[in-house]
């Protein structure tokens, strides 16, 4: 593949990435609440790690992930010892790493492999949904295990993601026909 698509793969992913993560951000404060009316709850479950992103970000994954990152290279007394802002800063990088790193990959893999494409980016946010929250993250410890989680949760954390891969998938088709 000629470096100059690649190159264009790259900046397709990037705008795709801003796309996803918009529409992800609008999915999940959009589908919580509605999730949590239909399927409450029970007592404590929203006190799990990744079980609720409403004011509790210090324990969603890309914080509690931050926090071992930190711990691991420079050792536990400093990672107790962020603050809310270093903590947040270091989250955000995490989960922009991940949203923005997985479209130039979508970009890339699927001008090679067109099939990726199957289910209109449905698919493929549906699998990060299941590599990462529904296998990954709990088994590093960042997240509650699945079965634990609310039933709300996979509405919620479930939808935004293949919403996520859906516009992905529409941003790189869309920009693709534009840079042909």
């Amino acid at each position: 593949m000629a470096s100059s698509k690649i190159l264009t793969d790259v900046v397709v992913g990037l705008a795709a990435g801003w796309a996803g993560t918009q529409t992800k951000a609008w999915a999940e404060s959009s589908l919580q609440p509605w999730a949590e009316r239909k399927l409450p709850p029970e007592p404590g479950q929203k006190e799990l790690d990744g079980a609720d992103p409403e004011g509790h970000g210090e324990r969603m994954p890309p914080s509690l992930l931050y926090r071992k990152l930190v711990a691991a290279r420079k050792g536990q007394a400093a990672a107790d010892a962020l603050d809310d802002d270093e903590l947040e800063a270091g989250a955000q990088w995490l989960h922009r790493l991940m949203a923005y790193g997985y479209p130039v990959f979508y970009a890339v893999l699927t001008r090679r492999v067109p099939l990726a494409r199957a289910g209109g980016g449905a698919v493929g946010g549906a699998a990060l949904f299941a590599a990462f929250h529904g296998t990954a993250l709990p088994a590093m410890g960042v997240q509650a295990p699945v079965g634990r989680l609310p039933r709300a949760w996979w509405v919620w954390e479930g939808g935004s993601h293949v919403l996520y891969g859906v516009a992905v998938d529409a941003v790189v088709d869309l920009l693709r026909r534009v840079t042909r």
